[in-house]
């Protein structure tokens, strides 16, 4: 019977926890800028959660000869996160999340049209003008991107809030999933 409430109380909070999932990723949909803020300043909790555990595990640890470089990792991680959190470092984080945003965008199109060339023989990979157009255009689209911090911004948030509604309708279909199962258990436990 202690499986069967805690398979209940998972299956609700599957439920609920994708039913906020999925609220916020629509939120984040009408107002992109914002949750970039948001996601900055989540950033700087993680780093500072990881700061503080790297500080405290250096005093539990053996005073081993690397040690010292952990108790430096932690410092500075959360030297880094109270300036992200407090200060001005949002925005650093946020600019800098553009601009690597836009290097990659050009970087992987550059690397898709080497690889085309390199190749070989044209005429045997299908829509290779296709593929080396669309290479073209998202690379000139990252060179953009990295120049457009307010485009990198929407773009970067838009994704994240299309992860978000996906991951947070996954739950809601799993609690449904897990509603069937129960339901097959609990006919199947009468017997």
């Amino acid at each position: 019977m202690k499986i069967k409430k805690i398979f209940q109380s998972i299956k609700w909070f599957m439920l609920i926890s994708g039913i906020m999932i999925v609220i916020l990723g629509i939120t984040m949909l009408f107002t992109p800028l914002k949750n970039l803020v948001a996601m900055a300043l989540f950033i700087g909790i993680c780093m500072l959660v990881s700061g503080v555990s790297e500080i405290v595990s250096f005093f539990n640890e053996n005073k081993d000869k690397g040690s010292g470089w952990l108790m430096l990792s932690g410092i500075v991680t959360t030297i880094l996160s109270i300036w992200i959190i407090f200060g001005k470092g949002s925005n650093v984080l946020i600019s800098l999340l553009v601009f690597i945003f836009g290097v990659w965008v050009m970087a992987s199109n550059i690397f898709r049209i080497v690889d085309l060339f390199t190749l070989g023989n044209h005429e045997e990979i299908a829509q290779w003008g296709w593929s080396l157009g669309f290479s073209i255009l998202g690379s000139l689209l990252g060179f953009l991107l990295m120049f457009s911090p307010i485009i990198s911004s929407v773009i970067i948030s838009y994704a994240i809030a299309f992860m978000l509604i996906s991951y947070g309708s996954n739950n809601i279909l799993i609690f449904f999933r897990m509603r069937r199962f129960s339901d097959y258990i609990h006919r199947n436990s009468r017997d």
